[in-house]
């Protein structure tokens, strides 16, 4: 006896919660329950902004419910496009990149896009392999930290028509740039201190030779110290790694020297962290003998002892304006290059009015200049 195969289940009748037929959901599945064209579906999924919100959003809840998963290979070779958004990233141990990393990734998520991480140390950073690698993998577009890259990077990007832009950075003759005025947030720090009658400065920063972030910052401390006519003591100028550890001993440096600052200046709050620490060791009250200030707000920040004034930075706002930028860029648009983002000064309890005894011996011979 000939047992019979049951006529095909027709695509209503699987949009109506029975079981579906063996095989996977295809475009036109989604189509159906939705109530629009493949093409319609195919726009919702690839060019969400050429369609309607409520449109995308019925396509994706059908898409869903049937468990759609997009063919992206073949999608990439039909289209030339991946969907995919390369990071190049150096190698991060504190906060500060991490934040700015899941800004970007869940900005291009918003829109369809997987981000493509990279996280090479510092010494292969600019490794022209690094990004090849990236670009192999068929990447869409490309988000750099900072504007101090190889000449290989940018031709590399150039050669293949991949548009690119530049996290934590003010300005590039090589691109567009999305960060903040590395200046005006020393200046806001250099200001409240001289506000308070602090006179002699000290500065706990990030090596210059080979970091970008922290020459800028360092270059605006020096033009904001320069115009309050206020003293950065070459006896407390330290330059190391990031770190709380490196923030300890730094300052240990600093005491060990006897120096008559008043106030210390760290490159970021992994280093004021440990600064802080190492002035409670040695029995020195902040900020009545010495006030300490610094850069990013951490989100440690706010429970240090003391808490610890800083000059907010826009850390999580860079990564989405990098991603919006991009995204525009890879719609096809030109949009103008995005301006700077603010930032602003979180008074706590490390930075207080200047001490209003200091021994006389401590004190730099000569007077104040002024500007």
């Amino acid at each position: 006896m000939t047992r019979q195969s049951p006529p095909p289940q027709p695509v209503s009748a699987r949009m109506s919660g029975a079981p579906r037929a063996l095989g996977p959901t295809s475009l036109a599945d989604v189509a159906a329950l939705a109530g629009v064209s493949t093409g319609t579906v195919s726009r919702a999924l690839t060019r969400p902004e050429m369609i309607s919100e409520a449109t995308r959003s019925r396509v994706l809840a059908s898409a869903e419910r049937l468990g759609y998963v997009a063919n992206g290979a073949a999608r990439a070779l039909a289209m030339r496009k991946t969907r995919t958004v390369g990071a190049l990233v150096p190698r991060f141990g504190g906060s500060s990149f991490p934040t700015l990393v899941q800004a970007l990734e869940t900005a291009l998520a918003a829109e369809g896009y997987t981000l493509l991480l990279s996280a090479p140390d510092h010494a292969r950073a600019q490794d022209p392999s690094i990004l090849r690698s990236l670009i192999e993998r068929g990447v869409d577009a490309v988000a750099l930290l900072g504007a101090d890259q190889s000449p290989s990077i940018f031709s590399q990007l150039n050669s293949h028509h991949i548009p690119f832009v530049m996290m934590w950075a003010k300005q590039s003759d090589q691109g567009v740039c999305v960060g903040f005025d590395e200046g005006a947030a020393a200046a806001l720090v250099i200001d409240n201190l001289a506000d308070q009658g602090h006179r002699q400065i000290g500065f706990i920063g990030g090596r210059t030779l080979d970091n970008e972030r922290a020459r800028l910052r360092f270059g605006g401390l020096l033009e904001a110290v320069a115009r309050r006519g206020l003293t950065l003591q070459a006896d407390a100028l330290v330059e190391t790694n990031y770190g709380f550890a490196e923030g300890f001993e730094a300052m240990q440096q600093i005491l060990q020297r006897r120096s008559p600052v008043t106030a210390v200046v760290c490159g970021n709050d992994y280093l004021a962290a440990g600064a802080l620490s190492a002035l409670d060791r040695a029995g020195i009250a902040v900020p009545e003998r010495v006030s300490v200030a610094s850069f990013n707000d951490n989100d440690f920040a706010p429970y240090l002892h003391p808490p610890l004034t800083t000059v907010r930075v826009p850390i999580r706002a860079m990564g989405e304006v990098a991603a919006r930028y991009l995204i525009e860029r890879l719609s096809g648009q030109m949009p103008q290059p995005p301006a700077l983002l603010p930032v602003e000064l979180i008074v706590r309890d490390s930075t207080g009015p200047v001490p209003a005894l200091v021994p006389k011996t401590s004190r730099t011979k000569g007077p104040v200049k002024r500007l």
